[in-house]
């Protein structure tokens, strides 16, 4: 079931995604992509036309914990998926365009957020997976790193789905 999860909200974010339009790069500098989203990690940089790629922007899905719930001899589980997206950066000067990639970071975030959210309030995803809030009552919570690895800028956050049965 983990492995069904991760399927389904790959293909569920990359569709929800197609329309969002960031800065990427491209092979003959930087593009106007739409974000990739990949399980597990992000593929190591691609060598095109004699450049080196970095697959941004993205969404990288990695699952974190889980666990198995028997109540009457029916199983339940809940899984915690971490969503690790990540924009492009490029270093223009010491600062970099900070404003730009600010901007193309909440929009990423924004985005996954508002295509999440309906699979808490009634629509299931793919008519089974249920995203519920944490023990404190929290609802797709999000982190920034202080540190931002060059030439990137990232954000995780951390979604809890339950399901019925088990793998």
């Amino acid at each position: 079931m983990i492995a069904l999860l991760q399927t389904r909200l790959r293909e569920h974010l990359a569709q929800s995604l197609a329309p969002l339009k960031l800065l990427g790069q491209g092979p003959d500098g930087d593009v106007v992509t739409a974000p990739s989203v990949f399980i597990g990690d992000v593929p190591p940089k691609r060598m095109i036309k004699g450049a080196s790629i970095h697959e941004v922007p993205c969404v990288v899905i990695v699952h974190l914990s889980g666990h198995l719930q028997v109540e009457n001899g029916a199983a339940a589980s809940e899984a915690t998926m971490a969503l690790c997206l990540s924009v492009y950066n490029p270093d223009k000067g010491e600062q970099g365009d900070l404003e730009e990639v600010e901007g193309d970071l909440a929009a990423l975030l924004s985005a996954v957020v508002g295509s999440l959210l309906p699979c808490s309030q009634g629509v299931p995803l793919a008519r089974r997976f249920v995203l519920t809030p944490d023990e404190k009552g929290r609802m797709l919570t999000w982190v920034r790193a202080e540190d931002q690895p060059k030439p990137f800028s990232a954000v995780t956050i951390a979604s809890r789905w339950w399901f019925k049965g088990w793998e």
